[in-house]
């Protein structure tokens, strides 16, 4: 059986979507599955963070094009918009997935991408209940999310717990709190720098990326064993996200075995023990002092990651791939062109 992962923007940006469609690819064709990757040659702001070649498996074939024709496959895989079916043609079993929260917030206007997304929720609400007429199924990575589509599949993100794992790297000497999510007021960033400054020097805060702000350091861009270390040796993961899918943020923190201070979202984890919620500064800044007293005091910072790797191991990727290989190997044909 033939298989197309079909992202909208091209795998070298290499974030959450990307690297959902490397790692599924790539365990995929250890399973013996014909499968490919067919990709946009889009990158927002022109960001490519990897090369295919490097994060894909030889057995994937790769290929970056406005227009792919998918008839040779059996089973497609397509991130979803109103104009995925313009780009990937051919007849094909073609499954949407909706892994934005474009689909989920209530806002028209996306400031940082611009018009490209306002336009397209636009297409998407106008379409109403025909937005997946051309789709065979849906697949969201959240339950939040209400399907239109009578053959939706719930499905969430996941997380590989071998390679974010506690056991692979000490905690820092210095309460360290890291920050992963892209630099954007919808993810919070924001609320990170003024965080930083209202803590000062009490503990340090370290970002992905490069970071702007003097009480912020940046560790540059790094790659997935250098992000597992990352998540390994903090303290904790601040993540005071505006609107968020299914985070992965979320998930490598906590399988990393590192409690996580984030917002109540709907699409977050409930709070306890691993995930502490927060809606302003002040709440976050007192949170994260909370879990620095516990840390210094020996007072129940152990259980809670231990809790935290617990809630991670949920989302294993050997709990949640055969649900994904079950979605995209189904016998069924496709209903439409």
């Amino acid at each position: 059986m033939k298989v197309a992962l079909c992202p909208h923007l091209s795998l070298e940006h290499y974030r959450g979507g990307e690297k959902w469609t490397a790692t599924l690819a790539n365990r995929l064709a250890a399973d013996g599955i014909d499968v490919a990757v067919r990709a946009l040659p889009y990158t927002p702001r022109n960001q490519r963070r990897v090369s295919a070649d490097d994060v894909l498996d030889d057995a994937v074939s790769y290929r970056e094009q406005w227009r792919h024709d998918l008839s040779a496959f059996d089973s497609a895989y397509l991130f979803y918009h109103p104009f995925a079916r313009s780009f990937f043609t051919g007849q094909t079993r073609s499954i949407a997935g909706i892994h934005s929260w474009v689909y989920l917030s209530d806002r028209l206007y996306e400031p940082h991408y611009g018009v490209v997304p306002t336009t397209v929720k636009l297409l998407y609400r106008a379409l109403g209940n025909r937005a997946f007429d051309r789709f065979d199924a849906v697949h969201s990575v959240t339950n939040s999310y209400d399907s239109p589509h009578s053959n939706t599949h719930y499905i969430p993100n996941f997380v590989d717990t071998t390679l974010f794992d506690p056991a692979r790297a000490s905690l820092n000497e210095t309460f360290t709190v890291l920050v992963t999510a892209a630099h954007l007021p919808a993810k919070g960033w924001d609320r990170t720098r003024q965080i930083a400054s209202t803590l000062g020097d009490e503990l340090r805060v370290v970002t992905t990326g490069e970071s702007d702000v003097p009480s912020i350091d940046g560790l540059g861009f790094l790659d997935e064993d250098e992000l597992a270390d990352a998540y390994a040796s903090a303290h904790a993961v601040l993540h005071p996200s505006r609107i968020d899918a299914d985070s992965l943020v979320i998930k490598e923190a906590l399988a990393s075995g590192t409690p996580v201070v984030t917002t109540p979202l709907r699409t977050h984890p409930p709070t306890g023990p691993a995930v502490l919620h927060g809606s302003t500064v002040g709440d976050f800044v007192a949170q994260l002092r909370t879990l620095q007293w516990e840390w210094h005091n020996g007072s129940g910072y152990e259980k809670r990651c231990r809790n935290a790797r617990r809630i991670g191991e949920r989302h294993g990727f050997e709990t949640v791939y055969p649900q994904l290989k079950e979605l995209l190997l189904s016998p069924e044909r496709p209903a439409h062109g």
